[in-house]
This record gives structure tokens, sequence and C-alpha cells, in this order.
């Protein structure tokens, strides 16, 4: 395989359909950053670094259903908000204050700093949550998220320096203080405000979330959380950090890449399997110090690497997967808060309960001749479970998607009285398609008989939803709808990330073409640099940013 095939698998493998814009990531990174540099500093400051002990362990249990809770009612609260940026700023700043006043260690100023984190740090995590689902599609968000957390928790070790080193600690105000000032003059360039037409919903929020593959899936998840609460009473948090940060680097890069290419189930069944290498073999050598030549420590450093962050990048991804189909745009916030939320609930399940059982086969050695090493080989047994439940669930990333580009045919804009204002012809097979200067000769009359269909279904209906798709003879229509305009793409596939695709380009055309889209005179020319934007949009390329 010479130089330039391997550079060609790289950028198709890891680099395909990454078309972040470059505002958007350094908005997402940052926002993330503070994020993060708050729940690194609570995690050692409050878990890592408080040692053993029951008072400790209740601390912690109720520590985590703060959280949990938390997050369950951010989900809520975020679903209400329009304005996702500035509601982001606002928390980041009550969070801020928050973090001021754990300063004053030891007092009831401490107390209520920790309790205004905890309340506020959910709803930051969800509100970016929101961003980034908003920001992505099916066909990248596994990647994508993926190199944010990586990065943005290189970058926060910084603040594992302030708990080390108390003298430091006050100014960690300071430094989320700058980040909130960048982020906040970043917002003037970059805003995110849902519109009122995209929370447009039929489907109601109970019957989502107890929808049969939503529900396997957030079990799964939930069975996940309670294995790993089960280590970390077991093992403790006594980790060697560098190891677990590599390990986690690199299987993040390798689980976002998995979640992008082979699908989200599969992915997930992979880090299962994983998982059960890790439980078998430290289960096998739980007499000796090291484990295939390695020190324990670094072995179990590596599997909480392997165990920890993964399964917030799935919880991510999966969570916005299903809460960007049609219809369920209105709850985003909540699925995603209820994921996290059970998240913690299994986590806390499985700490509680591994302290119980292990108290009570060490209090009556007798269980044993029962059921033998039951709290040795239970995580392998729910694993197994786990295994055969998740093999029922629904694959979300059907490998069509990852062909979207072959399937468009064409192109269509025009305003709303039918005049078309810009055609494009994107058929790839010159054998079978018809030739540009056909199509011209009918861009009028299509776009006058597509606005004519559009205008007739919402008066038959009387409803205030737009008419998205037409599906005929395995042709399909999806439409997007502008202020001024309608963008009509022809496809010979049904799939969800030509709508998302759609969408993104209709937005960024109204934004490009405003001042000549309100003050139409019937000339087109205007608009022929849309070019650019349909090779943006609809040219499956392979760089990461675009302009």
């Amino acid at each position: 395989m010479n130089k330039d095939s391997i550079k060609t698998w790289i950028r198709k493998t890891f680099i395909r359909d990454i078309n972040l814009p470059k505002i958007s990531f350094f908005y997402l990174l940052l926002s993330l950053l503070a994020i993060i540099i708050i729940t690194e500093v609570l995690l050692f400051k409050y878990v890592v670094l408080t040692g053993e002990g029951f008072a400790l362990d209740l601390e912690r249990i109720t520590l985590l259903i703060v959280v949990s809770l938390s997050f369950f009612a951010s989900g809520f609260l975020v679903d209400k908000i329009k304005n996702k940026t500035r509601i982001y700023n606002i928390t980041l700043l009550i969070c801020v204050i928050g973090l001021l006043f754990t300063n004053f260690t030891g007092t009831i100023f401490d107390y209520i700093g920790l309790f205004i984190i905890l309340l506020t740090l959910p709803q930051l995590v969800v509100l970016w949550f929101t961003t980034l689902i908003h920001e992505t599609n099916i066909l990248n968000r596994g990647r994508i998220t993926a190199f944010l957390i990586i990065s943005c928790s290189i970058l926060g070790l910084i603040g594992i320096a302030f708990v080390f080193f108390e003298f430091l600690y006050p100014y960690l105000f300071i430094v989320e203080a700058v980040l909130l000032i960048i982020i906040t003059w970043y917002s003037r360039s970059y805003k995110y405000i849902e519109t009122e037409e995209r929370l447009i919903s039929e489907e109601k929020y109970m019957k989502i979330i107890f929808e049969k593959h939503f529900f396997r899936y957030s079990s799964s998840f939930t069975v996940l959380s309670f294995i790993l609460g089960d280590l970390l009473a077991r093992y403790g948090f006594d980790l060697d950090i560098i190891t677990f940060a590599i390990a986690s680097f690199f299987y993040l890069l390798a689980a976002g890449w998995f979640l992008d290419n082979i699908g989200r189930k599969y992915a997930i069944v992979l880090g299962i399997l994983v998982l059960s290498f890790f439980l078998i073999s430290y289960g096998s050598f739980v007499e000796t110090e090291v484990i295939y030549g390695i020190p324990k420590k670094i072995y179990l450093s590596i599997h909480y690497g392997f165990s920890i962050t993964p399964i917030l990048l799935a919880i991510f991804t999966v969570s916005g997967d299903f809460s960007t189909e049609r219809g369920k745009l209105k709850y985003r916030g909540r699925i995603n808060g209820l994921l996290i939320s059970l998240m913690f609930i299994g986590i806390v399940i499985g700490y509680v309960f591994s302290k119980w059982i292990n108290g009570l086969y060490n209090a009556n050695p007798d269980l044993n001749l029962i059921i033998p090493d039951f709290p040795d080989r239970i995580n392998s047994f729910l694993l197994v479970i786990l295994l055969v439940w998740m093999m029922g669930m629904k694959e979300i990333l059907v490998s069509k998607e990852l062909q979207w580009a072959s399937t468009i045919k064409n192109l269509y804009i025009f305003n709303y009285d039918g005049i078309c204002l810009y055609f494009h012809n994107l058929e790839k097979d010159d054998k079978s398609k018809i030739t540009i200067e056909q199509f011209q000769m009918d861009e009028d009359l299509i776009s006058g008989g597509l606005t004519g269909v559009i205008i007739m279904i919402s008066e038959i209906t009387k409803s205030k939803k737009h008419l998205r798709k037409i599906e005929k003879e395995g042709i399909n229509l999806f439409f997007s709808y502008g202020k001024y305009h309608i963008a009509a793409l022809i496809s010979s596939m049904d799939l969800p990330i030509l709508l998302k695709k759609l969408d993104d380009f209709s937005k960024e055309f109204e934004q490009k073409f405003e001042k000549e889209l309100k003050n139409f005179k019937g000339y087109i020319n205007p608009f022929k640099p849309t070019n650019y934007l349909v090779k943006k949009y609809f040219v499956q390329k392979y760089s990461v940013f675009m302009e």
C-alpha cells in the first residue's frame, strides 16, 4: 500500500463527513472546556482524594443522587429554552459564583457553593449537548464528540493542579471567569436560538422513552453503569492518572471511529466484549500483584480508561441520534438528561449493591456453598445477558447512510411565489442522468409545481407544520424552509442524514443571501455563488473544517 492510498484511507476513515464550521467547533471546545475543568476539580477534591469509610461512601452516594436528579430536571428546563447560548452564559456565571464560594473550605459557604455547582453543572452539560447535536449529524457525531472530549480533558488537566496545590485553588475562580468572558465574547458571533416550528411535535415524551429500541439502549447503559459502580466499590479510586489518561485518549479515538463506521449497536457490543476481557482477567488474577506482566494498579487504570469516558461518549452519541429524528427535537434535552441520570443511578445502585453483597459474603462464608463466588461472577453474568439483550436492538446508523452522496439527484431552491432561484444537478452516473440543459427547460415549471403541492397539502391538512417529505416510486423529495425560500432535494433513498444536510444548507443559504431574497426583483444571477454551499453540504469531502 503506497503513501497516497494510506492517506486516502485515513481521510475516508477518520475525516469523512466532518464538516464542522470553525466558529461552531471553537464554541463547543471552549464551552466544554469550562465544564470539564470544574468537573475534574470536583472529582478530585470531593471524591478521589477523600479516602475511604462509611461516612465518605454516604457522602459520595448522596452527591451522585443529587447529580442524577439534577440531570433529570435539567433536561426539562433546557427544553424550554430557546436561546441556548445566552442561557449557557448565564448558567456558567452562576456556576462560577458557586466555585468562588467553595474557596471558603469548611464553612457554610463551601456547602452552598458545592450545591450551586451540582445544580448548574448538569444544566451546562445538557445545554452543551443540545448545541453539539444541533451542529453534528449521524455520520460524524461519534468522532466529533470523541475529539472534543479528548481535547478538553487534556486541557482540563490543569484543574487538577488547583486541587493538589491548595494555595492555587483561589485562582481557579479566575481561570473560569476568564473562560466565561471569552465564551460570552465568542457568543456575539455564534448563537444557537431554537425556533418554534422545529419544536412542533405530535409525539409524546413517555411514548418515546418507552419505545422498544430506546428502552433497550437506555436499559443497557444503566446496566453498564451498574457494573462501573461495582468496580468503583471493589477497587476504589486508586488510579495511575497518566495511564488512565492515555488509555482514555486512545480508546475514545477508537470508539468514536467505531460508532461512526460500523454503527452504534456493534460498537457498543465490541466495547462490552473489551470490558468482559478486563473483568475476567482481573478476576482470574485476583491473588497476584501483576496481570499479564502489568502491575495491578496500571491494569486497573487501563480498565477504568476503557469504562468511564466511553460510556459518556456512547450516551451523547445515541441520545443525539434519537433526539434528531423529526418530532423528537422538542425533547432533546430530556432524552439526554434522562440517559445521563440513569447512568448515575446505575453507578449508585452498583456501588451500594457491591458493598452490601461483598459485606454479606465476608460476614457469612457459608454463602459460598450455596452460590460460590457470586460477588465475583455477577458482572460477567450481567454482561452475557446484556450482549443477548443488545443483539435485538435497532442499529441506528445503517450502512446506506454512509453512501448518502451517491443517492442525491437534484437540488431546487425557489421562493414562495414558485420562482426558481437556483438549480443544481448532483447525479454522478453520466449514462443514466438527464442533461442539465433538459432540466433547465423545466426549472420554473417544477418549482411552481412543488410550490403548488406544498400550498395545497397545507390547505387540506390545516396544519401549521411544513411538508417535509414526499415519497413516490423510489424517489424521495425533501423540503426545508427559510423565511424567504424553500429548498427541495431529490434523492433515490429516504435517508435522515439528507434532511439534516438540507436544513443546514437552507439555513446558511438564507443567511448568505438574506438581502437578495428580501429585495428579490426577478434576477437570479446573485444566487450563482450557491455552488460553494452545494459543494460544502452535498459533495462528500474529507476536510475537517469549512470556512
